[in-house]
């Protein structure tokens, strides 16, 4: 299974830690585009180095979803798979592109944009107690665990964490590395890069 892979695991401090976080209450509606936050592959490629044969893609302006697996699993787990429940609704923009490459290797990266940044730090938080609780029914093959990294992002991690999630003001960001030697590497980078550019609208 490919793209976006979200479970998290004995990680019940993942909401608590997300939603702690003070904001300044209503703001004006937020409206960067959703698709200009995301690196080309070109970016990418420079990103991944010595893996670069990433093949470009047009970004998409509708989440998707791998539903095929939702019969094989928890409502709990289907933001797992799916990016329409991973972002929820309530956001005004949305925008993910996929770069893969050989061997199954692909870097993903989506962008939500909320009316502010409350909506995003609630969609985030929403995100991390679902996938906690996805974890907590124990299904067998979904051994991963969640990582909090700061106040404002958590990892869902496999043999890495390369699966990542920001609230950067108004912005729900999501980035996935998948099947890369240093895949932790390559989705802190991508999210860094995107995180640059939400801040600087």
């Amino acid at each position: 299974m490919t793209g976006f892979r979200f479970v998290a695991a004995a990680a019940l401090a993942v909401g608590a830690a997300l939603s702690a976080v003070p904001n300044a209450g209503a703001e004006p509606p937020a409206g960067p585009p959703a698709d200009a936050m995301l690196l080309n592959v070109d970016e990418v490629r420079g990103i991944v180095r010595g893996n670069a044969d990433l093949a470009p893609a047009d970004p998409v302006n509708r989440p998707g979803g791998q539903h095929q697996y939702d019969a094989q699993y928890p409502a709990e787990c289907y933001g797992l798979f799916n990016q329409d429940v991973a972002f929820q609704s309530g956001f005004t923009q949305f925008a993910s592109v996929t770069y893969p490459g050989p061997a199954s290797r692909a870097v993903t990266q989506a962008v939500a944009v909320y009316p502010n940044s409350r909506s995003a730090r609630a969609a985030l938080t929403a995100l991390g107690k679902s996938l906690t609780a996805c974890s907590d029914l124990g299904v067998a093959d979904l051994s991963v665990t969640t990582q909090v990294l700061d106040q404002s992002t958590f990892a869902v991690c496999q043999a890495q964490c390369a699966t990542l999630y920001r609230a950067a003001g108004p912005v729900l960001i999501g980035v996935d590395a998948a099947r890369f030697g240093d895949s932790d590497r390559i989705a802190t980078a991508v999210l860094q890069q995107i995180t640059g550019r939400a801040d600087a609208v």
